[in-house]
Parts: C-alpha cells; sequence; structure tokens
C-alpha cells in the first residue's frame, strides 16, 4: 500500500508541477508524517525536490523518441540482441524490457525453443502473431511514444503477479560505478520490480551508453548474472564487469565473444 501510495503521490506532484505537504494530506488522506516520509523517500530517488512549504517535480532526463534512437548503431544492437537470445532457455519465462535492442529479440530466438514472455514492448507485441513458439502476455499502460511501450501505474499492478526466471533488461545508461540509470520515476519502478521478481537477470547495452550518468538507477551490475554489449566494449567495462562478478559477453556482426 505504501509503495503504491508514493507511485499516485509523484505522478500528483508531476501532474501538478508542485505541491505542498498540506495539499498533500488532503488529497491521500494522510498524517504530516506520513507524507513527510513519502517525500523523504521520493527525494531520495530524484523524482521530486524540496521547496519551502513543499515539493516540486525535477525535469526528467531528456532522452530522444524512439523512433530517432532506433537508427543509432543498428548492428551492434542485433549483434547484442543475437548473443542474448543464446542465453534464452527452452521453457523461460522472461520478462522483456522496453528498448531499441530488446526490440530485435524474437527475431534472434531460435524456433524450437519455446518460452512465455511478459512486455509492453510494443514492437515484440507487434511481432508475436507469426512466432508460434512465444506465448506472450502484454502488459496494460498508457502508450509511451519515447520508449515505445506501455506504462502507467496499472503496468506495476499488473506486473507484481508475476515471477519471472529471465529478465533482459535495458538501460538509459551505465555509469562508471555500474549504476543502471532511466529516465524518469515509473520507468524506475517497472524496471525494479522486474529485476526483483527475476531469477536471472540480463543487461543488453551497447557500449556507447557506458559513462552516461542520470537522476535515478534501477538497479547495479552486481545485480545482473550477465552483461551483453557490443564489440567497441571499453577496457574500463570489462573490468567493472568483473569487479561486480557480472559475466560480460561482447558481441560482434559475425561472432559472439565469451570472456
Amino acid at each position: 500500500m505504501r509503495s503504491s501510495r508514493r507511485k499516485e503521490i509523484a505522478a500528483y506532484i508531476a501532474r501538478n508541477r508542485s505541491a505542498t505537504i498540506h495539499e498533500l494530506c488532503e488529497v491521500f488522506d494522510v498524517s504530516v508524517n506520513t507524507i513527510r516520509a513519502d517525500l523523504a523517500f521520493l527525494t531520495s530517488t530524484g523524482t521530486v525536490e524540496k521547496v519551502y512549504g513543499g515539493v516540486r517535480s525535477v525535469p526528467q532526463m531528456e532522452v530522444a523518441l524512439f523512433a530517432q534512437r532506433t537508427g543509432l548503431h543498428p548492428q551492434a544492437k542485433r549483434s547484442i540482441a543475437m548473443a542474448a537470445a543464446r542465453m534464452i532457455r527452452d521453457g523461460d519465462t522472461l520478462f522483456i524490457d522496453a528498448g531499441t535492442t530488446t526490440m530485435h529479440l524474437f527475431d534472434m530466438i531460435a524456433p524450437d525453443v519455446h518460452v512465455s514472455v511478459v512486455t509492453g514492448n510494443l514492437y515484440l507485441i507487434s511481432q508475436a502473431y507469426t512466432r508460434q513458439n512465444i506465448d506472450l502476455i502484454v502488459l496494460p499502460g498508457s502508450l509511451n511514444r519515447r520508449t515505445n511501450s506501455v506504462a502507467d501505474v496499472s503496468t506495476l499492478e499488473f506486473l507484481n503477479r508475476y515471477h519471472f526466471s529471465t529478465a533482459l533488461m535495458g538501460a538509459t545508461g551505465l555509469s562508471t560505478d555500474g549504476k543502471l540509470n532511466v529516465s524518469s520515476y515509473l520507468e524506475y519502478e517497472i524496471k525494479r520490480t522486474a529485476v526483483q521478481q527475476s531469477d536471472r537477470r540480463i543487461l543488453l547495452c551497447d557500449a556507447g551508453k557506458y559513462g552516461s550518468n542520470g537522476l535515478m538507477s534501477y538497479a547495479t551490475l552486481h545485480d545482473f548474472e550477465e552483461a551483453v554489449t557490443d564489440a567497441s566494449c571499453p577496457d574500463e567495462l570489462r573490468l567493472l564487469c568483473q569487479d561486480c562478478g557480472t559475466h560480460l559477453t561482447v558481441a560482434s556482426p559475425d561472432k559472439t565473444g565469451r570472456l
């Protein structure tokens, strides 16, 4: 209940740009102490910042629309998806994240590998009809053109019902200390929930995202058993994966090298 309320508070503040503590107490029918605790949590995630008498929303990092990002490093993203698809096992229950790399996964899953997939990735949803080996469960939500996916508070409630053998995740950026960054509070909650409810976690991240910081981090490399990147992987990322105990796969257009 507390987690759900905090998501609703974050959404309310984002819609209204700011809110007073008294206003939030009335809207959500809770005490001042409860609101202060909720706001302290939201402040720690970078969602809101304190101002005199209340809080205001923090402008989220601008990320290009999905249609603009699909043309960036397309071969590298396909090779990453191919390498990650080889890690998928017959009978797996998968969570597949939104993104311009994960969108290629259905093309790469062998037709004799049967899996169940939970996703809000609209590109994958559009492909699923012809993939007889894939049982698809579609997350509910509103259209997000920036990620080409569906996501809102109802997505989180639905996602909490499932447990996954494997989560295939993306990130807006990967900081040099291993934090996996996102650009909005809703993405933070969805990705964090998927990671928590998965037995095995695989990160799909092109090397160009390394060294990029963000407002919020939904996980770190320590939380991932596997990471897949492309052939331009810097030595610093290789060392970081070793330090975090994350197995790194470097994919290239013609072969996959496991380190």
